[in-house]
């Protein structure tokens, strides 16, 4: 329980039910308007994807708690149960609507299914644990077996489901039954919903390819039946189901390699590339400043925009949207800025892409601050982002990894042209760590190693330091083979992996900052309480082959010197000392020269 703006709040992180948060003293976000916005939709099923954790289960509870139709153990109609639903949405949002209460809360037979816990490296697992999702959806409903409206063929099909004795094709067509017998019940069409569609497959084939290996025979036998599987469970549920109202289908993907949804009639989809449902996934701008008054942040101002530096940046619909994970994580720590949402779940396949050669250059642009131009295709086919940068980023957009700035729908009426840049503090530190890595395996150094070599940098064992840098260049020469333009990268990508190593609680790491009278490549200054009260400037310059090595380390030190680089550092008293260092690479060498002042 945390006591905010003399109220007293719980923050319930992860929690998913929205009758649990509703009905409590919970901090949430009011994303009831939503349910004006689907039931305006002319889509009789809609498919709507967003990065994991952005309220999608939380919504698609907040609709089955609105549209389902509250019932008795003996199937009728709960009255009382409607009425307090009715109070409770009244005094939301969607009250100011009060026809919409009127017309649909509590009028709509209501399936709510779940994939996100279908995952499994066999097809066996992954129809045995949707076998189970199945059961339970019945078992929501098992007041139809006291139904009088049920023939005996309906109530003895309802037995096979609830006692798990069906057969695959039963399977296939299960939530088609269930609506045929809702109908039967109430005389009204279902409301369908399917949450995190995607996970069966996404999963299954991340785990595949982050391997080194190809398919096997076997291998591509058992993904082809998950496809076909799911092909069939949602044609079924979805496609020609006269018993069918509507339905909304989420996920993080569409998934294209798949053709899920070839044939669903009147299907509508939405995006991190569309407007419509913008402001209902993720935090709005408006919704971000209740929080921050709730909780009281933002009567502290630079708390307040440090956590949308954090956390914000996202483009969607012409919107500045939030992540809300972090937002909430970040309130219930009071106010850490930390990463919340990166490590939440396996990110295997984006890991494994961003440390190959050929993204390094755009991904070093994109932690600059700079942005990629791509052609992004919400029809996503995962088997090609080993071999195609743009298969990379439409996994890194749709993602929430990186976000659209521009916007241009191509002349195919069905691809977009954007520019795509890292959305916030909290991401980029990902792109960070892969640099990181990818140092690393250029060096044919371990973490624990270069996280040392860094080390003997931050004690100000610079002759050490030194020496362990030229055998890592000397170790990746056969990278410089590649030419002049990869050694490049490798330079730039090398004072990235000294920026990303160096940032934690005892140091502030700028790099290629405004400082004196020109730009610093590094700045590194300790704070209070930091083991090494030691400031570094680091300048590093490429020489061509014909310049003198020592002479080139020695100017990239007198530029240091010269532009007064050291501005910056003389405001921290806690600073005993800034050692300055020019570097000078060429190929395979490099010569650094130092200097030490107090």
């Amino acid at each position: 329980m945390t006591k905010l703006q003399n109220k007293i709040y719980s923050i319930n992180i992860g929690t998913s039910d929205f009758e649990e948060l509703a009905t409590s003293n919970a901090l949430f976000v009011d994303k009831t308007s939503l349910i004006e916005t689907f039931i305006s939709s002319g889509n009789k099923v809609n498919l709507i994807t967003r990065p994991r954790r952005w309220g999608k289960t939380l919504n698609m509870s907040m609709l089955q708690y609105f549209f389902s139709i509250p019932v008795k153990e003996d199937g009728e109609i709960n009255e009382e149960e409607r009425s307090k639903r009715r109070d409770l949405f009244s005094q939301m949002k969607i009250g100011a609507s009060p026809e919409i209460l009127q017309n649909h809360l509590g009028k709509m037979p209501t399936i709510f299914v779940s994939f996100k816990g279908i995952k499994g490296g066999t097809y066996e697992k992954i129809e045995g644990i949707l076998r189970d999702v199945i059961y339970r959806a019945y078992a929501s409903h098992k007041y139809l077996l006291q139904s009088e409206k049920l023939d005996d063929i309906q109530k003895m099909r309802f037995k096979k489901f609830i006692t798990k004795e069906f057969d695959l094709a039963e399977l296939q067509t299960s939530l088609f039954y269930l609506s045929e017998m809702l109908h039967t019940h109430f005389g009204r069409k279902a409301l369908i919903l399917i949450d995190e569609y995607d996970t069966p497959l996404n999963d299954w084939y991340a785990l595949q390819l982050a391997r080194e290996d190809c398919f096997s025979q076997e291998e591509n036998i058992h993904y082809q039946s998950v496809l076909e599987l799911f092909r069939e469970f949602l044609g079924e549920t979805l496609k020609d189901n006269i018993y069918l109202e509507k339905g909304v289908v989420t996920g993080i993907l569409r998934v294209a390699k798949a053709s899920l949804f070839s044939g669903v009639n009147n299907l509508g989809e939405d995006s991190v590339l569309d407007k419509r449902y913008a402001s209902h996934f993720g935090f709005t701008e408006e919704d971000v400043n209740i929080l921050l008054h709730k909780s009281g942040f933002d009567q502290n101002p630079e708390t307040a925009q440090a956590l949308k530096s954090w956390y914000n940046g996202y483009n969607i619909g012409g919107l500045t949207i939030y992540n809300p994970w972090s937002i909430m994580n970040c309130i219930n720590n009071d106010g850490e800025f930390k990463a919340y949402w990166v490590g939440t779940a396996s990110t295997a396949l984006i890991e494994r892409a961003l440390i190959l050669d050929k993204f390094q250059t755009e991904i070093q642009t994109l932690i600059e601050g700079g942005s990629v131009e791509m052609l992004a295709d919400p029809k996503m086919v995962f088997a090609d982002i080993k071999s195609s940068p743009n298969a990379l980023y439409n996994l890194l957009l749709f993602s929430g990894y990186v976000t659209a700035e521009k916007v241009k729908q191509a002349l195919d009426g069905v691809t977009y042209i954007c520019h795509v840049k890292i959305p916030n503090r909290e991401v980029r530190g990902v792109f960070m760590t892969s640099v990181v890595h990818w140092v690393e395996s250029k060096f044919k150094a371990d973490s624990r190693e270069y996280r040392a070599f860094v080390g003997d940098l931050l004690s100000g064992d610079v002759p050490k330091f030194t020496k362990i840098l030229k055998s890592y260049l000397e170790a990746s020469a056969s990278y410089f083979d590649s030419g002049p333009k990869q050694a490049e990268l490798l330079y730039n990508g090398f004072m990235w992996g000294l920026f990303a190593s160096s940032v934690n609680e005892d140091y502030f790491v700028e790099k290629e900052r405004e400082t004196g009278s020109g730009r610093a490549d590094l700045l590194i200054i300790p704070k209070e309480g930091s083991p090494h009260a030691i400031a570094f400037i680091l300048e590093y310059k490429i020489a061509s082959k014909d310049e003198n090595l020592e002479a080139v380390a020695k100017s990239a030190l007198s530029q240091i010197e010269t532009k007064k680089y050291d501005s910056k550092i003389k405001a921290y008293k806690n600073v005993k000392k800034t050692i300055s260092i020019g570097l000078a690479f060429s190929g395979k060498d490099v010569e650094v020269s130092y200097r030490e002042c107090s």
